[in-house]
């Protein structure tokens, strides 16, 4: 009897070591652009335990996408940021090519690739931060369903579209960037209602973006109707704000040369990155903490339908969170990588009260915003 039971608990054990060696990712199974990310931020392989799991997808998908063997994505990053992103994606799938496509302006990564659906032609088979015009390519019916990807079950509950015709890329916190030289963070407010009455702010000395989406948005959903549309109101005529029409990009330079003092909306990865170069640039977010992910999404009967299923289910994974972190600090959003290491700014962020986006909203804070700003 005990040699039987020696030999069943010995079997029970190797069946235990395959499970785990089957989930795990050992530091020598990882692209060696991965392995390099890993060291530069002093975390360990098992980061990356489940990885295998991530990117389990349909042998027809993988077979299918390299004899597309290429994709077309366009986003925001640099063409360098995008270079350390897709490194390991290159590295496991290196006969399928990613053609990437900088897209600043929502011209370029929104409403462009809708026109060119609309009239039956692609600018590209992968399109990320389309944000407000979310709706839009719903209406259109310019999405593919992403819930088939593995991916979309791992990302932060919430955070993907209710319909499943967007995963969350990224998660973004858009609050308030300021001036060190000219504002002190104890003067910053706590709150969303104290912004109306803090006097570091007012007259022009912060300088706002025509970006409600990305915050008021937010406070829409979590407050109500009634506060909202006192809040702007009282916002404009109390705060009186400077209006900037450049991209939220150029706003953070202007703010980082002292033009204006601090600026609003402005998200924290972006704020980081001026610090890290030297410029007085820090970064705070009144409570509640508003939280927009940014989208990623599949267009409908695109060229590449393969090939872009791979990219965009691998860019769930936590490998290509990772590599999307190191390359401009992008909170990832994926479940397992909700740590502070991966959140700049954690201290304004981490074990607050976040809130997020109904876009069914979206038209009547447009409309709020619009009287105000035009």
């Amino acid at each position: 009897m005990g040699h039987m039971r020696a030999i069943f608990i010995h079997a029970m054990a190797v069946v235990v070591a395959a499970v785990l060696a089957s989930t795990s990712a050992g530091a020598d199974d990882l692209p060696a652009s991965t392995q390099k990310y890993l060291k530069g931020l002093n975390l360990s392989a098992e980061v990356m335990d489940g990885v295998d799991r991530d990117l389990a997808i349909p042998q027809e998908w993988l077979d299918g996408a390299m004899k597309e063997g290429t994709v077309k994505v366009i986003g925001t990053w640099s063409q360098k940021d995008f270079a350390i992103i897709n490194a390991p994606f290159a590295e496991r799938y290196p006969k399928i090519k990613v053609a990437y496509g900088e897209a600043r302006d929502m011209n370029s990564r929104a409403v462009a690739p809708l026109v060119a659906f609309k009239q039956g032609q692609y600018l590209s088979d992968v399109i990320t931060g389309f944000g407000g015009a979310a709706p839009e390519f719903k209406q259109e019916n310019a999405l593919e369903d992403v819930t088939k990807l593995p991916g979309f079950k791992n990302q932060v509950d919430g955070a993907n579209d209710p319909d499943g015709k967007w995963a969350a890329l990224r998660l973004r916190y858009w609050c308030i960037g300021y001036n060190t030289k000219a504002i002190k963070a104890a003067d910053l407010p706590k709150t969303w209602d104290d912004l109306l009455t803090s006097p570091a702010l007012r007259d022009g000395a912060l300088g706002i973006g025509n970006r409600p989406q990305l915050w008021l948005l937010m406070l829409r959903t979590e407050k109500g109707k009634e506060w909202t549309e006192d809040f702007t109101r009282r916002f404009f005529t109390t705060v009186k704000p400077q209006f900037r029409n450049e991209g939220m990009d150029a706003v953070i330079a202007i703010l980082a040369a002292g033009e204006i003092h601090a600026a609003l909306p402005i998200p924290e990865y972006n704020a980081k990155v001026f610090e890290q170069k030297g410029a007085p640039i820090g970064w705070h977010c009144p409570e509640p903490v508003p939280l927009a992910p940014s989208q990623l999404g599949i267009m409908s009967g695109n060229p590449h339908p393969y090939a872009a299923r791979v990219w965009t289910n691998w860019m769930l994974s936590r490998e290509a969170q990772l590599a999307q972190f190191v390359s401009d600090h992008s909170p990832p959003s994926h479940k397992a990588m909700q740590r502070r290491e991966f959140v700049v700014y954690a201290d304004q962020v981490v074990g607050r009260h976040l809130i997020q986006a109904d876009e069914k909203y979206n038209r009547e804070v447009y409309a709020i915003w619009q009287q105000y700003w035009k």
